[in-house]
């Protein structure tokens, strides 16, 4: 073995480190250089890596109708729109608004012109929505206090929360639509009005949203009628199907800019995501 190929060998990786810092990428170990170069597939996590970690609800179907809101990030400057007119809030669309701020554990927070959301993007995302629509979280969690909880499992896949709605007992529910629909026995019209649901144009709605890219909610509700503690057994069944809500995180620029780097230079990229496969 040559004396001077340990030397030759780390001069060259080291040669290598410099050029990558140059283009601000720093190697920990030199031998990283050479695991680099003969890379062929990189897996990569998607929430606040390959997106930008700030949800936006780009479309609501409720009551068989769609809706889309326009805007972006988490600044409530938008409107809710159908038929690129201004939606009137009735019926299911504002049952699935309401429900998604009282089912909500989140908050926004603004200074100056920066908003921002405390707690969870998904969540922060339905308080926009529901402020392009008029509904104001502080206030109709003055108006309707919360009783109980059922926080978000993602075995049970969705999260309750008891309210006190003009003398009722109400459960706002929000969650994965494969494990609500079942569940529920009849849905919002337009005008608010119970009907048996339509369980094939929901899922043909939500299936349209996913093709879009957007992450896909649905919500509903319940009456409690005994008593003022929640239990997953009221989740099972006779729920009230209100709508379904489609959000997208948008790409980084410079995500789609390094994914395309990478397959020019013949490297796949897999994406790690717990969303539906579509």
């Amino acid at each position: 073995i040559p004396e001077g190929l340990p030397a030759a060998m780390t001069i060259t990786l080291a040669i290598g480190v410099g050029r990558m810092a140059k283009r601000r990428a720093i190697i920990r170990k030199l031998p990283a250089v050479e695991t680099l170069g003969s890379t062929t597939v990189i897996c990569s996590d998607k929430t606040g890596t390959l997106t930008e970690n700030a949800m936006t609800v780009r479309e609501i179907w409720a009551g068989g109708e769609a809706f889309s809101i326009t805007g972006h990030g988490y600044a409530p400057t938008g409107r809710i729109e159908q038929a690129a007119q201004q939606a009137t809030m009735l019926g299911a669309l504002r049952e699935t608004l309401l429900a998604g701020v009282l089912c909500n554990d989140s908050r926004l927070s603004h200074e100056g012109m920066d908003w921002s959301v405390v707690g969870d993007p998904t969540e922060g995302a339905l308080l926009v929505a529901a402020r392009k629509g008029g509904l104001d979280e502080e206030t109709l969690n003055s108006v309707f206090p919360r009783l109980d909880e059922l926080p978000f499992e993602s075995v049970r896949q969705y999260m309750a929360t008891l309210h006190e709605i003009e003398g009722a007992h109400i459960i706002c529910i929000k969650g994965a639509l494969e494990r609500i629909l079942p569940a529920c026995a009849v849905m919002l019209d337009r005008q608010g009005h119970e009907i048996p649901p339509d369980k094939e144009s929901i899922l043909t709605a939500a299936a349209a949203m996913v093709e879009s890219g957007l992450r896909v909610l649905a919500m509903a509700r319940s009456e409690l009628r005994q008593g003022k503690t929640l239990d997953h057994a009221h989740i099972d069944s006779d729920l009230v199907f209100l709508g379904l809500v489609g959000m997208i995180d948008p790409p980084r620029p410079r995500a789609v800019a390094a994914v395309r780097a990478c397959r020019e230079a013949g490297i796949r990229v897999k994406m790690i995501t717990g969303d539906h496969p579509g």
